[in-house]
This record gives C-alpha cells, sequence and structure tokens, in this order.
C-alpha cells in the first residue's frame, strides 16, 4: 500500500515537471489522466471493498499433538473488485495472546489455512476485528469493522489417575417411591400395605402365595468429582487427562455425576459426554461460559474422588 503510495506521488511530480518543461497537450493529458486516477480509484473500488468479508472456521475438538487448520474464507457480497485484503488474527488462550497479520487473496471462496498449536490442552480463540480492503489500485484501504470468531478446544488422551483403589461399576436399584411403572421390577413376598394393583396374579395363582411386582428404579446418585486448579500448562494437561478418564468409565456403565472445581467452584451435573465437554470448555478460559444452575445438590456425597496434578485417590 505505502510502496504504490509512493509511485504514484513519484509519478505525479514526474508529470508536472514534465508539464512545467514541455507544455505541450499531451503532457497535460497525462497530468489529467493521473489526476484522474483517484477518483477513478474509489468509484470502481468502494464497493468490492466494503463488502468483502472473512469467515473463520476451526475443528471444535482436538486431541493433544493432532493436526488442526484454522481456515480464513473470504466471501464476495457484491461482484465489484478490489485489492487484497490485511486482517489482524488475534489468537487467544488460556494464559496466552498473540497478534498476526494476514494477508487473504480477494476472490469469493478463496482460503487461507492456519496451523494451530496442540501442544498443550486448552481452550484457543481466533477472532478478526478489522478488515483492510485495499483498491484496485491500491492507494486506498478504508479499515471496516467486523466481528469473526472461532474456537478450538484441544484435550489430552484420558489417562487413568494413580492410586485408585476403586470405582462404583454398574447401577443399583432401589424400589421407586410411590410405586408406578418402571422397566425394572423385583418380585417378592407380600408385606402388608402393599396395594392390589402391585399384585402378580399369574405367579401369585401358580406358586399359591402372594407375590408383589415392585418397580425399580436408580436413586437419585451423590457421586463427586473433585479437582484442583492448575497452575501451569503442563498440570492442565494432567488432570483434564484424568478427569476425562474418569468421565469416560463412569459414563461408561450409566453413572452420572458431579464435577467441581475446587471446593466451591462452579459445579456440574454430567449426564453424557456433552455436558462433560461443556464444562471443561466452561472452566478452560472461556470467561463468558454460563453455567447451568442446578436445581438441588446432595447434602452429603457418598463418594468422592479428588483429582489433582500429583494423584487422584478416593476420600
Amino acid at each position: 500500500m505505502l510502496t504504490r503510495r509512493v509511485i504514484y506521488v513519484i509519478s505525479l511530480a514526474g508529470l508536472v515537471a514534465f508539464y512545467a518543461l514541455y507544455p505541450f497537450w499531451i503532457s497535460q493529458y497525462f497530468v489529467i489522466v493521473m489526476l484522474l486516477l483517484i477518483p477513478l480509484d474509489l468509484l470502481v473500488s468502494m464497493p468490492g471493498v466494503l463488502t468483502r468479508r472473512i469467515s473463520l472456521s476451526a475443528p471444535p475438538v482436538l486431541d493433544i499433538g493432532s493436526s488442526g487448520t484454522l481456515f480464513l474464507t473470504t466471501h464476495l457480497r457484491k461482484p465489484f473488485p478490489s485489492g487484497r485484503i490485511k486482517a489482524r488474527l488475534i489468537t487467544i488462550g488460556d494464559d496466552f495472546t498473540t497478534r498476526r497479520k494476514i494477508i487473504c487473496d480477494p476472490e469469493d471462496g478463496s482460503r487461507h489455512s492456519i496451523a494451530i498449536d496442540t501442544s498443550h490442552c486448552g481452550v484457543t480463540v481466533f477472532k478478526i476485528k478489522r478488515l483492510n480492503t485495499s483498491s484496485v489500485i491500491g492507494l486506498f484501504s478504508p479499515a471496516v469493522s467486523v466481528d469473526c470468531m472461532a474456537t478450538s478446544m484441544i484435550l489430552p488422551a484420558p489417562k487413568k489417575p494413580k492410586h485408585i483403589v476403586s470405582l462404583p461399576r454398574g447401577v443399583i436399584l432401589a424400589p421407586k417411591p410411590g410405586g408406578g411403572f418402571s422397566e425394572n421390577i423385583d418380585l417378592r413376598p407380600y408385606r402388608k400395605g402393599d396395594p392390589v394393583r402391585s399384585i402378580h396374579w399369574k405367579l401369585s395363582a401358580k406358586y399359591d402365595s402372594i407375590i408383589i411386582r415392585e418397580p425399580l428404579v436408580p436413586p437419585r446418585h451423590s457421586r463427586l468429582v473433585r479437582f484442583v486448579k492448575w497452575s501451569g500448562a503442563r498440570e492442565r494437561d494432567i488432570i483434564v487427562g484424568r478427569l476425562r478418564w474418569v468421565s469416560d468409565y463412569l459414563l461408561k456403565w450409566d453413572l452420572p455425576y458431579f464435577i467441581r472445581l475446587g471446593d466451591d467452584g462452579p459445579t456440574a451435573e454430567i449426564a453424557c459426554e456433552k455436558d462433560f465437554m461443556d464444562y471443561i470448555f466452561g472452566v478452560m478460559g472461556n470467561k463468558e461460559h454460563s453455567f447451568p444452575a442446578l436445581s438441588s445438590l446432595p447434602s452429603r456425597f457418598s463418594w468422592v474422588l479428588h483429582i489433582d496434578a500429583k494423584e487422584g485417590a478416593e476420600e
């Protein structure tokens, strides 16, 4: 941009000197043409300059050490020419912020790729707040405010915590309060106070004894996975890797649980992998993330697992 402006000023000064030395019609013509380049450049380029946009796209989840790519794609709203697009890409991580200049082609659909750093786990946010699209000749490059953003969450591989003695396996069913329908039932002898609708008439007639069909449901869980706040990238990799292993284990056995940062940090109920991913996304640097409010918490947890960067042990 600066180079083209310097060339234009030098060319204009040369033509003015040529006109002063040789006041013929041809020199006057050259000076007029050079002066008209400015409004001509604005007239031809401004519709395209003001309507060029860039979108950002990145993989939402990546594993540590894997290859990930951020794509910057140019979008053309109106078929008008323009020069190259310059932007400043802001990369925000849990403990770093970097800025770099990006130059993209103005053609619709053109893509520019940037490798994503996956050496440590964390949430990386990519932002572009302003575009500078140059005119066709390159004399002007007005700034246009935009709001482009993409996010990638880098996760470590699941790693089993050390010194774990035992973990729950399977769900223990309990009688459903108030009775009613349930896919799981238990057959037992009649007890005083059992409702008549709970009698299993076919088996009662077969064994000549009153048999009760008792519905069973999983009791409300009171399991808690608690982890400490990391103090660096290495500790974050270890703690999140262990949390990921514990979460995969519990969810494999259909065991929902609560997760908490420290003693009074954000708490969430995890019933599926998406719940875990949303929670980790919130605690790993996304300050605008809002955790869903819990309707109630157990007054006392029957099973607590503590996770830190050194060991994971049951309490």
